[in-house]
């Protein structure tokens, strides 16, 4: 080990020319390595949606989610199967374990589908795009000046000319269309004409299919000559459709146009979109495919869609309301304030410090070199620079070594110098500075490693604490890799070439005072009376410390502002389309009333996209608001402030419950637990009325408990329904299939009997009754039906026709039906509000036999996050006591160090109870980080007291000796590793909130860790060391 020091020195050239090479190749990996706002925290999932137009919540669950849920099941890796089933739509969502390659389970899940039966006219499953939570990265409306232009125009537009464009993008997983109209060729029948030409609704139904397609005839070779055939029977037009032929009476055709009447109209909608208070528009998102560059895929959206304005009408609207390279751009811009800042006060207090400016200069280098190499790092193993990958990088740590390294050197040249009392010739200068690296190199070698190795252990968490903080330790290995490169490598060799060569007579105005002062502090502490005193505050403080840890609460992480916000609207079931759009405008209008100054864009999703990435129903909407920069705003400082204000604003909409969230956060709740909130409850059991009354119960329970916020429960009853049941004996009575009778009752809405080719474009052809079957119940009743007598009966003959409440959604999960109950916490951090609402449940609300109650959300995200860290936590003081005892090979010493990590975590938890913040992932981190910086200094301060023991000194001497002769360094480490953290701790800029933790943590830890390492390490050695031999 001693060696590596005179091989740098005599290889110097060689060194250099490594360390440039290197630099010159980071250059490729600076200009390459992705960049993102947060890490992608989303499970491997995959979503599978099949669309059933006409169908109720209760036939979805039974016809196609079960059968779905049942194929997929036994699959090694899935850990999860939940599924939502709600009008024409069912989802089922596998989630696999982090092993499982996405690739592989949807190949799993496609060859398991191929095998489920499905009832005929149902498209077969399809699998949602393959992107994650955070795969929203862009959002566009379409509106258009000229107000003769409809909402179907508009939606084909999208889905036809700018669409296809953008999903040439490379890295797009989905192009998504949301609102508008999905144009349909609808053959609306009336069903007197199809009895006055004693025609069927089935009649109609297989004519239009027989007369509505093209096929191959193979080849025709005539006179050498090889033709295709081709043969054309697909219809293009409405009139084309009108002039199909249903039947001949006495040579007379019978047309389509004859019993009904073709029109161009629209699909039956599950969801719209409006924006800026100013009614419906069209909607197009952006996704990206999991594991791709959002950045660059956004950039490449905007660029596509500024090239495909150019094509369409003068009067079409194209406006960017959401752009995830605004959200990168603020990130990024509070992780580059943090590093420069926090870089410019590190170099300043090594300026001062070391009283030197080439010797603060030297140790500056270390940091835009250990940068290079965290960035290499980066891209070798495909990590994005984002806020958290970047969060951990603390250039006071990063600096250490070669501080220590720099400190030495310069203290042992002048020092050789006085001895000569003349310049030192090149070889004087080698010999000195070789001396000296062989004290403290064995120190740096183990310190560094050891702050290394205590971020091995976080490289271990899984689930959503993994995907967050394992770049994070990646990054800051990669970082101190690079930094012990340099101190042990680098640093000798530019002590050799630019420490100065005239001796320093005196010490430097802040050596100085410090030594004096702690000199002073030190000897009188060592006295009996103070060392025992000292022992006793230790004490009080570690005491103190535990018992406030037990009270400090819990999150799991704190909640990053995103500069956008989300409303979650809940309405009663059965709300309809019309009445949803009328209320979102009307809510977009007030708050751009009140809030001018603070929004930039506002929208309302309703409903369901046409690809059903979120499931949601028409009485759920989704209003987003991005922002304007804060300096703008003037009814509020901070987000959280302006929800409050929002809130108040919204407080007397009647009708209405609203959750307010993040685009992201919400995003990626559900998808990871279906809760769209900061907590949520789920109570599983078979009766949908006995989960309501539960539901409803734990709600009242809720309000009881301080800082909730945004209570909603699940809508899933209370869907106004019409029952039409078929009466069996009527139907046998009159001879009358019960087809007939049903294929009435699915033309209410529509039934696809082909589809019609405009071009390119393809369109939907359908049947259906006409308007006024589809809204008066009275008329539908009393639709005529033909028998085999030639009797016509109303349909309410043939069967009851009722109005009744029904399932307005059906969730579920591995089989079992369940009711959500979500709420927010204000104020409050969210384990204690949890640990008293389970509190208060259980005591207050007793369960029916087969019924149970499981908490989600970020509770259980903290919940499973304690057991890891229960593990990984003890996995890290073990290596560095292993670390400790084969670098000093002594047990006493050892354990003298170890003191240094309960006094770090004085520090860190004082620190954070100073600032009101709860124990946290990003905490729990900070600890896990000041744990290996914790014993540096105290390994560099034992190792010093062990070589003057070795030269002869006694044990007092030699402890006072090494404690003076190491302060300097010492505190420099110790400053420098605060400083360059508090930037982080302070910063208000977006996505701060998650650093602030980590950084409080270590700040307060290292000033308690230094001050006790400096007091109560010397006197901790004086008291077991004195009948003790060095061995």
């Amino acid at each position: 080990m001693n060696r590596i020091i005179e091989f740098s020195l005599k290889n110097r050239m060689f060194v250099l020319i490594l360390f440039a090479v290197f630099i010159g190749i980071s250059v490729r990996a600076v200009m390459h390595t992705p960049i993102d706002a947060f890490p992608d925290t989303t499970p491997v999932q995959v979503q599978i949606n099949t669309v059933a137009s006409n169908l109720n919540p209760t036939e979805i669950e039974q016809q196609i989610t079960l059968p779905i849920e049942l194929s997929i099941s036994g699959f090694s890796g899935l850990i999860n199967v939940r599924s939502i089933s709600k009008f024409g739509l069912s989802q089922v969502v596998a989630t696999f374990d982090d092993d499982t390659d996405i690739y592989d389970a949807r190949q799993f899940i496609i060859e398991r589908l191929v095998s489920v039966d499905l009832p005929d006219g149902i498209d077969r499953p399809q699998l949602g795009p393959i992107s994650t939570g955070l795969g929203e990265v862009f959002h566009y409306i379409l509106r258009s000046s000229n107000p003769d232009r409809t909402l179907d125009e508009l939606r084909t537009i999208h889905d036809w000319v700018i669409k296809p464009e953008l999903r040439r993008v490379s890295g797009v997983a989905e192009v998504n269309s949301w609102g508008g109209f999905e144009r349909q060729y609808q053959v609306i029948v009336l069903p007197e004409s199809l009895i006055k030409h004693n025609l069927t609704l089935d009649n109609v139904f297989e004519t239009l299919a027989q007369n509505n397609h093209n096929v191959g005839g193979g080849r025709v070779v005539s006179a050498g000559q090889s033709l295709l055939v081709h043969g054309r029977g697909r219809v293009s037009s409405i009139e084309q459709i009108e002039n199909i032929v249903l039947k001949a009476h006495k040579g007379t055709p019978v047309y389509i146009r004859d019993v009904a009447k073709v029109a161009i109209g629209h699909e039956i909608r599950r969801g719209a979109v409006t924006a800026g208070g100013q009614g419906e528009v069209v909607m197009g998102l952006g996704f990206a495919i999991m594991g791709e560059n959002s950045k660059e895929i956004t950039e490449g959206l905007k660029k596509s869609l500024e090239d495909v304005r150019k094509s369409l009408p003068e009067d079409i609207e194209v406006e960017i309301v959401y752009d995830r390279t605004d959200l990168i751009q603020t990130v990024i811009s509070t992780v580059k304030h943090n590093l420069a800042y926090g870089a410019i006060l590190v170099v300043l207090v090594l300026f001062v410090m070391l009283g030197n400016f080439r010797a603060g200069l030297l140790v500056a280098i270390a940091i835009p070199i250990s940068m290079l190499f965290a960035i290499v790092g980066m891209y070798e193993f495909s990590i994005a620079a984002s806020l958290l990958s970047m969060g951990a990088i603390d250039f006071g740590i990063i600096v250490d070594g070669s501080v220590v390294m720099t400190e030495i050197n310069m203290r042992k040249l002048n020092e050789r110098q006085r001895q000569l009392a003349r310049p030192l010739t090149s070889m004087e200068r080698i010999q000195s500075i070789a001396e000296s690296g062989r004290e403290v190199i064995r120190p740096i070698i183990f310190g560094m490693g050891i702050i290394i190795i205590v971020f091995l252990p976080i490289l271990t968490l899984e689930g959503i604490e993994g995907k967050m903080f394992r770049p994070m330790a990646w990054t800051f290995i990669f970082a101190m890799v690079g930094a012990l490169a340099i101190a042990i490598f680098l640093s000798p060799i530019l002590s050799y070439y630019f420490l100065p060569k005239k001796i320093r007579e005196k010490e430097s105005f802040v050596e100085r005072i410090l030594n004096r002062g702690y000199t002073t502090a030190l000897t009188t502490i060592l006295t009996l009376r103070y060392k025992y005193v000292l022992f006793g505050v230790v004490s009080i403080l570690l005491i103190g410390t535990a018992f406030i840890g037990t009270r400090l609460g819990g999150e799991f992480v704190p909640k990053l502002n995103e500069g956008a916000i989300c409303i979650n609207t809940i309405r009663l079931a059965g709300v309809s389309i019309e009445e949803a759009v009328t209320y979102n405008s009307r809510i977009e209008k007030l708050l751009l009333e009140h809030f001018p100054d603070e929004i930039r864009h506002i929208w309302s999703r309703i409903g369901a996209a046409e690809v059903a990435t979120d499931p949601m129903g028409i009485e759920l909407t989704d209003i987003f608001i991005t922002l304007n920069p804060r300096d703008h705003w003037k009814r509020a400082k901070t987000q959280a402030g302006l929800v409050n204000q929002m809130e108040k604003e919204l407080e007397d909409l009647p009708g209405v419950n609203m959750i307010f969230t993040q685009p992201i956060e919400l995003r990626m709740n559900e998808m990871v637990t279906g809760i769209r909130s900061d907590v949520g409850i789920k109570i599983y059991g078979d009766n949908f009325e006995e989960l309501v009354r539960l539901s409803n119960s734990v709600q009242e329970i809720l309000l009881t408990v301080d800082g909730v916020s945004d209570i909603a429960g699940e809508q899933i009853t209370g869907q106004p329904t019409l029952e039409v049941s078929v009466n069996q004996e009527q139907i046998a009575r009159y001879g009358i299939p019960a087809s007939n009778v049903l294929d009435l009752i699915k033309t209410v809405g529509v039934h696809q009997v082909g589809d019609v080719f405009e071009g390119q474009r393809r369109f939907p052809l359908v049947v259906r009754l006409p308007d006024k079957q589809r809204t008066d119940v009275e008329a539908l009743a009393n639709t005529l039906i033909p028998t085999e007598s030639g009797k016509l009966l109303p349909l309410r003959t043939l069967a009851e026709v009722r109005e009744t409440e029904g399932y307005s959604t059906i969730n579920r999960e591995w089989g079992r039906r369940l009711i959500k109950i979500q709420c927010n916490v204000r104020d409050r951090d969210i384990a204690s509000f949890v640990n008293e609402a389970q509190a208060r449940i259980e005591s207050d609300l007793s369960l029916p036999e087969g019924y149970v109650i499981e908490w989600a959300g970020q509770f259980e995200h903290l919940q499973r996050s304690k057991v890891r860290f229960m593990i990984v936590v003890p996995i890290a003081l073990l290596l560095i006591f292993l670390m400790l005892y084969f670098s000093l090979k002594n047990l006493v010493d050892v354990l003298i160090i170890y003191t240094g990590i309960p006094f770090a975590f004085i520090g860190g938890v004082f620190a954070l109870w100073g600032r009101g913040m709860p124990f946290s992932v990003s905490a729990a981190v900070g600890f896990i980080a000041l744990s290996g910086i914790a014993v540096l200094n105290g390994q560099i301060l034992v190792s010093t007291i062990r070589m003057l023991r070795e030269d002869g000194l006694v044990l007092g001497e030699a402890v006072k000796g090494a404690a003076k002769q190491r302060l300097l360094p010492v505190m420099a480490t110790a400053i420098t590793d605060a400083i360059g953290f508090m930037p982080m701790a302070i910063s208000t800029g977006v996505g701060a909130e998650v650093q602030r933790p980590l950084a409080t943590v270590v700040i307060g830890g290292v000033i308690t860790c230094t001050l006790l390492t400096l007091f109560v390490l010397p006197a901790l050695y004086i008291s077991i060391g004195k009948q003790r031999v060095v061995t």
